[in-house]
């Protein structure tokens, strides 16, 4: 089995702390159900850091993140 690891630095954990806290706001006012989705763009794996996006209500840009795949045993 393996698992994807993310590394965000605190200013990213908040924006995505508080984005899930206003679309829960938004969608609970709205009488909806939603989620969010978290995407991890990979340009190259040699030479570019990827970056990382959250989409709910609105489309957030964290910026550069380090990530890596882990083999657990």
């Amino acid at each position: 089995m393996r698992k994807s690891e993310i590394n965000l630095t605190e200013e990213q954990y908040q924006h995505i702390v508080e984005e899930r806290s206003y679309g829960s706001r938004t969608n609970l006012a709205g009488e909806t159900f939603g989620g969010y989705e978290i995407c991890l763009h990979v340009r190259c794996l040699e030479v570019f850091l990827a970056t990382l996006e959250i989409k709910m209500i609105n489309t957030i840009d964290l910026g550069e993140v380090e990530w890596e795949i882990i083999e657990l045993s």
